[in-house]
Order: C-alpha cells, then sequence, then structure tokens
C-alpha cells in the first residue's frame, strides 16, 4: 500500500481574514489509481440535478458556487470529516488538531476566542454518517482508505509576522505548506508517499526551498516547467514525491478534497469574524474580505478601530 495526499489553500488574496489550508491523505493500492473513479457511488464531480445521494467532490470554487454551493461544500466536508473522526464535528476540534499552528495565535483575534460551534453548522450528524457509510463503501471496495483530512488557519496577526520572517507573501504561503507536509510525513511513517500541491503562484523552481524546509538527503528534479514541477526527496528510510501542478484541484481528487477542507475552514471563521463585528458595529455589512468589498470593509471599520480596542495588526493583513 502507498499514500497519495494532496495540498491546497483558500483565502490567499483577501485584505482580512485567516489564509486557510486544507489537505486530504489516503490509502491506497497504487498512485495511479483513480479516486475519482473509485468513489463514484458515493460523489461526483457535479451529480445531476436530481441526483441528491452522491456528494459534490472537486474543486471548491466549483462545488461552493451559487445559492446551494455552501450546503453542498458543508455536507462533503462533513462526511468525510466522520470518516477521519466520527462525531467529532466542532470547529475548536477541527483547528486544534494536527498541523494546527499555535493556537494562540489564533485566540489573539477576539472574533476568534470562541469556536465551539459546528464545522458544518448547516448538516445534521445523520446525514454525515449516512454519506460516511457510502464513502465508506465504496472505499473499502477498492482497498482504500481516508487516513487524514483537516485544515490549517493562519489568522491575520500571525501571517504579517510570517511575511516578516519569510520575506514575501509567496514565501509564507510555502511555508505553511510545508507545516503539512511535516505532518504528512510523520503520518505516513516509511510508507511510499506521493503529495500533490497546486502551483504556487509563477513558481517552477522548488528544490533550494525544498532543501532548507525537509532537510531530505537529496533532490532529484524530474521536470520544472510552467505546467508543473516534480520532484523526489530521499530521506534515510524512503524517497517521496511532491508535484506542484497547475490546476491540481480539477485533476488531483486529493487536492480538490484538501480544497474543500480550507474553504469550509475559510467561510466557517468568516462567519465568526462577521458576526463578532456586526455586533460591535451593528449598521457594518458582512465581507468576505476580498477586492472592492474588502477594501469597503476596511474603510467602514478602520476609522472606528481605536474605539473597539482592536490592534490593526491582528486584523489587516499587510499582503
Amino acid at each position: 500500500m502507498v499514500f497519495l495526499a494532496g495540498i491546497d489553500e483558500a483565502g490567499y488574496g483577501p485584505f482580512v481574514g485567516p489564509l486557510t489550508m486544507g489537505f486530504s491523505l489516503l490509502r491506497v493500492p497504487h498512485f495511479d489509481c483513480d479516486l475519482w473513479d473509485i468513489l463514484s457511488t458515493s460523489t461526483a464531480r457535479k451529480p445531476e440535478r436530481k441526483d441528491l445521494r452522491r456528494l459534490w467532490l472537486d474543486d471548491s470554487k466549483k462545488v461552493h458556487q451559487g445559492t446551494l454551493g455552501r450546503g453542498r461544500l458543508e455536507r462533503t466536508v462533513s462526511a468525510f470529516r466522520e470518516l477521519v473522526a466520527p462525531g467529532r464535528h466542532q470547529l475548536d476540534d477541527w483547528l486544534s488538531e494536527p498541523p494546527a499552528g499555535d493556537m494562540r495565535s489564533l485566540h489573539a483575534a477576539p472574533w476568534f476566542q470562541k469556536l465551539n460551534g459546528p464545522l458544518c453548522p448547516g448538516i445534521q450528524h445523520d446525514r454525515a454518517r449516512l454519506d460516511c457509510t457510502a464513502l465508506q463503501r465504496d472505499l473499502q471496495t477498492a482497498g482504500c482508505a481516508v487516513q487524514g483530512f483537516g485544515a490549517r488557519a493562519v489568522p491575520a496577526g500571525e501571517w504579517n509576522q510570517l511575511l516578516q520572517s519569510t520575506g514575501g507573501k509567496g514565501n509564507a504561503n510555502f511555508a505553511v505548506a510545508m507545516e503539512i507536509v511535516r505532518h504528512l510525513l510523520a503520518t505516513t511513517g516509511d510508507a511510499p508517499l506521493r503529495i500533490e500541491l497546486d502551483r504556487h503562484g509563477a513558481r517552477m523552481r522548488y528544490a533550494d526551498i525544498l532543501r532548507t524546509a525537509l532537510n531530505p538527503l537529496s533532490i532529484d528534479i524530474h521536470g520544472e516547467r510552467p505546467s508543473g514541477s516534480t520532484y523526489s526527496l530521499k530521506f534515510a528510510t524512503r524517497s517521496v514525491q511532491l508535484r506542484f501542478s497547475e490546476g491540481a484541484d480539477s485533476t488531483h481528487m486529493p487536492v480538490a478534497l484538501g480544497s474543500l477542507a480550507a474553504k469550509q475552514t475559510r467561510e466557517r471563521l468568516m462567519d465568526e469574524f462577521n458576526l463578532w463585528w456586526t455586533q460591535k458595529l451593528p449598521e457594518l455589512k458582512p465581507t468576505k474580505g476580498y477586492g472592492v468589498d474588502g477594501k469597503r470593509w476596511l474603510a467602514e471599520v478602520l476609522p472606528q478601530l481605536e474605539d473597539t480596542g482592536v490592534a490593526r495588526a491582528i486584523l489587516r493583513r499587510d499582503r
């Protein structure tokens, strides 16, 4: 048996709110198995409108679109969560599990001090168990299992510190990804492992920063092109492959699943963020934190920031 893993982020570009990075880890018979095909009875990339049985499993941007998107996202995430942690569906449990960062950084923001609500508030536990059973049936038939599914949340204050310590936005994002990679390495022991990641911006060459982050004995470079870059990292007891691909969340199921974990985490944390701020400033409209609306929100809040007692460094992302 070998392991396939996928990592993807949400919230890389907004002015406020956390960066979140999701991951999935599956035990499979061989690296080239088609996980979308294996799960075709319980999931689909886009189920037919009348198909209420199967879960949506694709890049989170596709699953989450439209008025029904949040419900589709929550249903898939809650089912896979039930696979790896039965009955543990609270947001604070999800966020505090490895590879969680220092939870003090998250709780430093007053809107993230009480995260005791559900991860997927729109989904009843009975629904999650039924969906989980269907997933489990498909996986067991093919000799597969989900070994890990989670997300790392990086609040604005911690993100700003990472920007300073790493020297830039791309490096900060890569540093968070490597936290998850180290967790996957520790989880899988000496077993063969392939990790799929979405390409990080325009970067094509990763060998040097992989060497610094993971300290392998050696690195074989299999290709560094605009479409993707592939490496084999040799450690004392095994070789691990990392592949950075353009559009990986649409072509590799473990990355799509990680994308869903990241998106749901970001959505729930923005729920808490907006709830806190609208209680402080009742006339303030909620925001997702991106683009024009993020600027609108900041323009309304910053003149009143001193009155709220909130430090700018834990609210606004520097980049």
